[in-house]
């Protein structure tokens, strides 16, 4: 009975197997005269520490990460430099970690889905659970995204970023979908 059926994500997105319970998108476009200007930004992490987006929660502009940076591998011993435009290879898959505001580490997972002069598609997932006091809010892959950024003129960019709360996710993780879409405008206005 499609009325009983539940809701799934599209195909495109490939989030791993099993049920979405919470999924948010961001569409917009961007000015840059090249991919490789807006993945320069995509590959800084360094900055990132720089972005601030609106807590719903402590109603304060709070700094997105303290601290963020790409790694060797999913076992982070070593930092390595920003990613420059090059490394968005096709196939590719890249480490990095985040540490927020209350000084939590987590590891995540990027893979260039797709690379052309015109279009990208880059997905990330948590590698390591994140939490929020004591508690696990998302178990290793609960948390996904998928940005793709595809040209649509001279010097403009479609921008669509995609964000999902799966399987493995406290409770508290869908309690409203506001603190995901503040933090997709904040990198959008990154």
């Amino acid at each position: 009975n499609p009325a009983n059926a539940a809701w799934q994500a599209a195909p495109c997105l490939r989030w791993t197997d099993g049920h979405t319970k919470m999924s948010t998108a961001l569409a917009g476009a961007l000015r840059a005269p090249s991919l490789d200007e807006l993945l320069t930004r995509y590959g800084a992490l360094s900055l990132y520490k720089n972005i601030r987006f609106w807590s719903v929660q402590h109603q304060n502009w709070e700094e997105f990460v303290s601290q963020a940076g790409w790694v060797d591998g999913p076992d982070a011993k070593y930092s390595l430099p920003d990613l420059t435009p090059d490394k968005f290879v096709t196939g590719q898959q890249y480490y990095y970690y985040e540490i927020d505001h209350e000084r939590r580490r987590s590891i995540n997972r990027l893979t260039v889905r797709g690379r052309s002069a015109d279009r990208v598609e880059l997905a990330t997932e948590n590698v390591t659970p994140i939490s929020a006091a004591v508690f696990t809010v998302f178990e290793p892959k609960a948390l996904q995204s998928v940005t793709f950024i595809q040209r649509r003129g001279p010097q403009e960019w479609n921008y669509l970023q995609t964000l999902g709360v799966g399987e493995g996710s406290d409770f508290i993780a869908v309690h409203s979908p506001s603190p995901y879409i503040n933090r997709l405008v904040a990198l959008y206005r990154y």
